[in-house]
């Protein structure tokens, strides 16, 4: 009864040490998660203003010179 006990809290401990291990590896891929999000929300933002700021109307664009 004493060895199932023994066994028992061991696997406990290994279990417990995997959990910490599998919570640092979210929270780390929170982190990244987060910055690439980040990332996406400032292109995303940069490419609308550029676009808006670089097109013109159709009346204003130039045939180009081979027509």
């Amino acid at each position: 009864m004493e060895e199932k006990l023994i066994d028992l809290e061991i696997r406990l401990t290994h279990q417990e040490n995997h959990i910490e291990e599998l919570d640092k590896v979210i929270y780390q891929q929170q982190k990244t998660i987060d910055a690439l999000s980040e990332r996406l929300t400032d292109l995303e933002r940069r490419l609308k203003t550029a676009t808006e700021n670089n097109i013109l109307s159709q009346s204003d664009e130039v045939p180009p010179p081979h027509y």
